[in-house]
């Protein structure tokens, strides 16, 4: 019965881990508006190993997604797949755009970044 409760609750904490991405930009920006928070833009693309770190790594600790559902709506996008809206721009992958609730950019980060150094992006542009 132990057992059993050990891997329950082991299963529990990967859950909360679990990134929840907006649908798409535009639910984003309603969400946002509606939530009061911020908006937090991926742009990625296959085959990409530092976004591939983002999602493997970083976007696992606990920490870090507790600090995006707290502060940030998030949105992926493809860059060859998604619309991208004006003014989103990538010169490589990852590119993470920081937006207030009514779309308008705050930030900017390119590249990936360990936890540590990620979680101060993230405070840098939270509300």
């Amino acid at each position: 019965m132990g057992k059993i409760i050990l891997v329950l609750s082991l299963l529990a904490s990967c859950a909360l881990a679990e990134l929840k991405w907006a649908s798409s930009y535009d639910a984003a920006l309603a969400q946002a508006k509606k939530e009061k928070k911020n908006i937090m833009v991926m742009l990625s693309r296959e085959e990409c190993p530092a976004c591939e770190y983002m999602n493997d790594v970083v976007f696992e600790e606990k920490a870090v997604t507790s600090e995006i559902h707290k502060s940030f709506v998030p949105v992926h996008l493809d860059i060859h797949k998604d619309f991208l809206p004006e003014g989103l721009g990538y010169i490589g992958t990852p590119t993470f755009h920081f937006l207030n609730a009514s779309g308008k950019k705050i930030g900017r980060h390119d590249g990936a970044a360990n936890i540590p150094t990620f979680m101060g992006i993230l405070g840098k542009y939270k509300k």
